[in-house]
């Protein structure tokens, strides 16, 4: 028991004696390593970066006791050997000022990758070691200087392009769908100052993408497609979807000076006005509905066509009688050269979609309609194109029709009221329904009067006619026929022209379906399957 007592004491005198040493030993302070009195690092899965074209937004979860924060930005790596403030380096927050998240970087390039790294910095402490992105980098985003493009700046072989006037920019390049440079455009100091440049070179109805740049930075990005080729003309006037097709537009390109236009319409766009549109005396004009899933559709009260007038033509669209009753209703003095239709869907006219009215003198010299499909009216008032201005007032001389589809006429195919004209053409169409009752196929009101070159049907099918009283032809000149069929509904009461071969069956044996329009030629035995009728319907 008393070795014990001894042992125990022993060690109490041990233990005070340690504890005295101690207190006499650096002002009664614990001995520590420095270099590990440093402040916490932010924590690195909780750094993120929203970025811009130019800025950055920098967010983390702060750090306790940590006064502010240090952000370093590089084009070059950034890792813990690499010291701070290198040449391509930008370093925030040496002076204190970052103290929250988050904060915004500024000053940065568009399109450029950055690396990022941050710490803590806390008063009487060592920074904390660098924290890095999980991914060590981001990008900014590419800069948008470019404008939008408006109708006009799209032609089918160039495009006008702006920006920021006076920006800080070098080059344009134009690429196609698969990447590749088709254009590489170096600017001038004038179209860098304006701001724009037009780039020629391109290829119709085709996707590109306009890049500009600053070296090797983007500072905009642009896609675009050329329109389709249009006809030549002094210029192309493009309207888009939610313009309006009104006297207006026209009015302006002729204060302009301009005699030969195109108006581009957009495809699948409706362009109504219940006004009659005047085309200017001396333009002349091309209405060009641009390709697309849908024809741009087109309804007016009617086309004046007063004065004189290299052509007037149709391309591409849908003319609907929503709003008017003709397409062409001319009364007053007019000299037109053509009026074409061409891959145009014309539609519910209640009276006919040209007609010559019987005041004052006026000649069409050439009215074609190609490719065209045409639903006239059912009412026997006019015909599909009606001349009623009698002793020479008023003419069509040439009329033709090529690789289209007809059902009904209303009176007549073509009326010519005792007026000699010099031809009508009917080449590679399929005509349904035509004819009046009691009507004619071609009336000039008698035999005295009619087509100095006479009539030509070729390639050409009649597939049935309105009534059984219809007519054939009542007009001077003569009537060449070739390859041209008539199917067994078909009657010629009167004035019957000879060279149409008969189709032993009738139109809806001939026909997919032709009481719904679909004129597709089902009959293989037919001789005339694949080189007779509108092109669009031969038997595949």
């Amino acid at each position: 028991m008393k070795n014990i007592k001894y042992i125990a004491g022993t060690g109490v005198l041990m233990l005070m004696s340690a504890f005295s040493f101690v207190s006499c030993t650096d002002g009664n302070d614990w001995d520590v390593d420095k270099s590990y009195d440093r402040v916490f690092s932010v924590q690195e899965d909780k750094i993120s970066v929203s970025e811009d074209a130019t800025t950055a937004e920098v967010s983390w979860t702060t750090v306790t006791g940590a006064t502010s924060y240090i952000i370093e930005i590089s084009t070059d790596s950034l890792y813990n050997d690499i010291e701070m403030g290198g040449s391509n380096a930008v370093v925030y927050g040496s002076d204190n000022s970052i103290v929250e998240s988050p904060y915004v970087i500024t000053g940065l390039k568009a399109d450029t990758k950055y690396f990022l790294r941050m710490k803590a910095v806390a008063d009487g402490k060592q920074d904390s070691r660098w924290s890095y992105l999980d991914d060590y980098s981001f990008t900014t985003k590419t800069e948008q200087i470019f404008e939008s493009l408006s109708g006009n700046d799209l032609k089918a072989e160039s495009v006008t392009l702006r920006w920021e006037a006076g920006a800080d920019v070098e080059r344009i390049d134009i690429t196609d769908a698969n990447g590749a440079v088709v254009v590489s455009y170096n600017l001038s100091a004038d179209e860098k100052t304006a701001g724009t440049a037009t780039i020629s070179g391109l290829t119709p109805l085709t996707s590109y993408t306009a890049t500009l740049y600053l070296g090797e930075t983007k500072r905009g990005v642009l896609e675009f497609t050329t329109t389709a080729q249009v006809p030549d003309a002094d210029f192309t006037y493009n309207l888009a979807a939610s313009d309006s097709l009104n006297n207006a537009v026209l009015e302006d390109l002729l204060a302009q000076g301009y005699q030969t236009v195109n108006v581009t319409l957009a495809a699948g766009a409706e362009y109504y006005n219940e006004e009659t549109l005047d085309i200017p005396d001396g333009m002349s004009v091309t209405f060009f509905g641009m390709p697309g899933d849908k024809q741009a559709v087109v309804g007016v009260k009617n086309f004046n066509l007063e004065g004189t007038h290299a052509f007037v033509n149709f391309e591409n669209v849908e003319l609907t009688g929503e709003y008017g009753e003709y397409i062409i209703n001319q009364d007053v003095e007019a000299t037109v050269g053509t009026v074409k239709f061409s891959n145009c869907f014309i539609h519910d006219f209640k009276q006919c979609p040209v007609r010559m009215k019987e005041s004052d003198a006026k000649v069409i010299n050439e009215l074609i309609f190609e490719k065209c499909t045409v639903y006239g009216s059912t009412s026997r008032t006019y015909s599909l194109v009606h001349v009623d201005a009698g002793s020479g007032k008023g003419t069509i001389q040439n009329v033709r029709f090529t690789q289209s589809t007809i059902v009904y006429t209303g009176k007549s195919l073509v009326y010519s009221k005792n007026t000699n004209f010099t031809s009508l053409v009917i080449e590679d169409c399929t005509l349904s329904k035509v004819i009046g009752s009691g009507d004619y196929l071609l009336d000039c009101n008698s035999d005295s009067y009619g087509p100095s070159e006479g009539v030509t049907i070729k390639n050409t099918i009649l597939g049935s006619t309105s009534t059984e009283t219809t007519k054939g032809i009542r007009a001077s000149g003569n009537v060449t026929v070739d390859n041209s069929y008539q199917t067994s509904d078909v009657y010629f009461t009167g004035n019957k022209f000879s060279g149409l071969t008969d189709y032993e069956g009738t139109e809806a044996q001939l026909f997919q379906d032709p009481a719904n329009f679909d004129f597709t030629i089902i009959d293989n035995s037919f001789a005339g399957k694949d080189n007779c009728g509108d092109p669009r319907w031969y038997k595949k």
